[in-house]
């Protein structure tokens, strides 16, 4: 057993999450932009570390969110209004944390964007921050563009099977 056994587990889940969850694929690759734009923009440790923390809020609480759905349409395969609750509240976990994220973000990369822009309008730096910014609004639009139409029961059915293909 090499040392990472204790974690396979928990790595397996979150690469099935990541594997059959968009809204959690949207979120990491928002959150790798984020990123870029702190390392862009030399951002001190402190203002890094509040964007690692506003990240991690959201990935955890997508992770939970799926935990309960998996887990409520395991218990109440029919609709069932306590059912859709449960699921409704979890997303307001999601949306809670996606909107504290995004105002931490904003209010920790915004003036030291706009003043490199300004600063530095023709330089290879603006350009990168210009491509970086269009990649993440790329990335919400694409969170907020209608899913496809695969039924809910076809959607559980794949994870079904993917998760008894691995065991």
């Amino acid at each position: 057993m090499g040392p990472l056994h204790p974690f396979r587990y928990a790595l397996k889940g979150i690469e099935d999450a990541i594997s059959t969850q968009r809204h959690l694929r949207v979120h990491t690759v928002a959150a790798g932009f984020v990123a870029l734009f702190g390392l862009l923009l030399g951002l001190p440790h402190v203002d890094l570390v509040l964007l690692l923390m506003a990240i991690a809020l959201v990935i955890i609480t997508e992770l939970l969110n799926t935990a309960v759905e998996l887990t409520v349409d395991l218990v109440s395969p029919a609709l069932h209004p306590i059912a859709r609750r449960a699921k409704d509240i979890a997303a307001g976990a999601v949306l809670i944390a996606a909107l504290v994220a995004a105002t931490v973000g904003i209010i920790v990369l915004a003036p030291p964007l706009f003043g490199a822009l300004i600063a530095y309008p023709l330089s290879v730096k603006s350009a990168m921050l210009v491509a970086t910014t269009l990649g993440l609004l790329g990335s919400i639009i694409a969170a907020l563009l209608p899913r496809s139409s695969s039924s809910k029961r076809d959607q559980l059915f794949t994870v079904s099977k993917k998760l008894n293909a691995d065991r």
